[in-house]
C-alpha cells in the first residue's frame, strides 16, 4: 500500500512543501545560532500563537517546531494551488513572489494584532525571515517543477 501517491499534485505539494520547511526551520535557526544575525525564530511565533507566550520546555520546543513546520507547509500547499498550474513557467520567479507575500503578509498580521508588542523585532530580524522566506519560496518552487516534471 501506498502512503503518498505522487501522481496526485496535492500529495507532490505536500512534500515539496515539507521539505522546503524544514529548510526553512532550519535556516532560521541557522540565523540564529550560528550567525547571531536574528533576535528571534519562527518557533517564537508559533509558540507564543499555541501558548501565549514564549516556550518553557523541551516539549514545548517540540510542539512550536511542529506547528511550524505544518504552517509553512500549509501555506505552501494552498499558495501553489492557487499560483501555480501544472508545469508552470517562471517557476522560481513565482517562488520569489511566494517567499516574499508570505513573509509581508505575515509579518503585517503581526503588526496589526500586536505580537510586535510582545516578541520585538529587529532590523536584522526582519532582513533574516525576508531572506529566508524567499529561499523557502524558491526551494519550493524548483522542488514542485521537479516533482511535476518527474510525475505529470
Amino acid at each position: 500500500m501506498m502512503i503518498i501517491n505522487l501522481k496526485d499534485r496535492f500529495a507532490r505539494t505536500f512534500l515539496a512543501g515539507t521539505i522546503a520547511s524544514i529548510i526553512l526551520y532550519a535556516l532560521n535557526l541557522f540565523s540564529y545560532y550560528i550567525l547571531h544575525f536574528s533576535n528571534r525564530r519562527f518557533i517564537n511565533y508559533s509558540a507564543l500563537m499555541i501558548f501565549g507566550r514564549e516556550f518553557n520546555s523541551l516539549t514545548e520546543i517540540i510542539i512550536s517546531s511542529i506547528a511550524q513546520i505544518g504552517f509553512s507547509s500549509g501555506l505552501i500547499i494552498i499558495l501553489s494551488h492557487l499560483i501555480f498550474k501544472e508545469k508552470a513557467e517562471n517557476y522560481i520567479l513565482k517562488g520569489l513572489f511566494i517567499g516574499f507575500g508570505s513573509w509581508f503578509g505575515i509579518m503585517s498580521i503581526c503588526y496589526i494584532i500586536g505580537i510586535h508588542k510582545i516578541l520585538v523585532i529587529t532590523k536584522a530580524s526582519a532582513t533574516s525571515f525576508m531572506t529566508t522566506s524567499l529561499i523557502w519560496g524558491i526551494i519550493d518552487a524548483w522542488l514542485l517543477h521537479i516533482l511535476d516534471e518527474r510525475y505529470v
